[in-house]
């Protein structure tokens, strides 16, 4: 048994039923301990889990298009409107009345990407994983100050490492440009960062994070602020996994040149209480200083906070 896509294809038809290990099982021709510990080892989520997860994604549509929280519940064959809510508060953090605050209208059902682990991993190995991603958010971000700086755009990139896990990553490059005949485009920013919150349940299915969607990086920020500097303005907006916190901000600045500023913090809820490394980022700039061919320099100081400066 390679893969259980007959069970997911089931939990698919019949999400709006109890959907209890013992049917899936039985569906399955196996005895309940049997399905639950394959679906374990090769998707490396438990099959209880993996149905209230679907459970949860579709119940999101229907409280976005203004189904009662109560009604929502029984349609998913919840035992009570505090059950559901419970669980859901569980899985999602926040609660089901909250909704509308953090997905976007035109929200749709994400397709199942249960990916088969190649292995079992260690706890070790999970925490290692972990570790690599929650830098990997760092990368992303560097990867495009770097895109600036070989442009010829910028010749200056700063890191700084502050206590509780947050970083700031800022760049002299040219700036988001979010006006336009005074006018700031909400929807350039939205287009770009808007992302949504990801419990670590759904991120444990992700497989390898891509190098290229901020938007997932940002949805994997407990808080993300961005502050964009372009003639002499300042905009700033401010994100609580993925979701804006309010209508960009402008004021003017003293900055006569333009960039682009990141403070972010990993969410505690997937990464835990791991910390940012300065010889790891380190190793990441020296990635991209030499796959983007730059003859840059990397001055480190330590004084309140760590700091990296890469400039050409």
């Amino acid at each position: 048994m390679e893969d259980l896509q007959e069970i997911i294809d089931y939990v698919e038809k019949h999400i709006q039923n109890k959907l209890n290990l013992k049917e899936l099982s039985d569906f399955m021709g196996y005895s309940s301990f049997y399905i639950s510990r394959k679906f374990m080892d090769i998707y490396g989520i438990p099959l209880t889990a993996f149905v209230r997860i679907r459970k949860f994604q579709y119940s999101i549509k229907d409280l976005i298009n203004g189904m009662k929280v109560i009604d929502v519940a029984m349609k998913y064959s919840f035992e009570s409107h505090e059950g559901f809510t419970r669980s859901f508060e569980n899985i999602l953090v926040f609660s089901p009345s909250n909704v509308r605050k953090y997905f976007p209208s035109d929200y749709s059902v994400p397709k199942v990407n249960l990916l088969v682990n190649n292995k079992q991993n260690s706890e070790e190995d999970s925490k290692m994983n972990l570790f690599d991603d929650m830098h990997k958010i760092i990368f992303v971000f560097l990867k495009k100050s770097f895109e600036e700086m070989k442009a010829k755009f910028s010749n200056e990139i700063q890191i700084e490492l502050y206590e509780n896990n947050f970083v700031k990553i800022s760049d002299n490059g040219r700036g988001i440009r979010l006006e336009e005949n005074g006018i700031i485009k909400e929807e350039i920013l939205k287009n770009i960062f808007e992302g949504k919150p990801i419990t670590k349940l759904e991120y444990l299915v992700f497989g390898d994070i891509p190098l290229d969607d901020l938007k997932l990086i940002n949805s994997l920020c407990e808080n993300l602020t961005l502050k964009v500097y372009r003639n002499n303005t300042c905009y700033t907006q401010d994100f609580v996994r993925g979701i804006p916190q309010h209508k960009i901000l402008s004021s003017p600045c003293n900055k006569n040149n333009s960039g682009t500023e990141v403070t972010l913090k990993p969410d505690t809820s997937i990464f835990g209480k791991m910390c940012f490394q300065k010889d790891k980022i380190e190793n990441l700039v020296k990635i991209l200083i030499s796959e983007n061919q730059l003859d840059a320099k990397i001055d480190f100081s330590e004084h309140i906070n760590s700091k990296f400066t890469i400039s050409i």
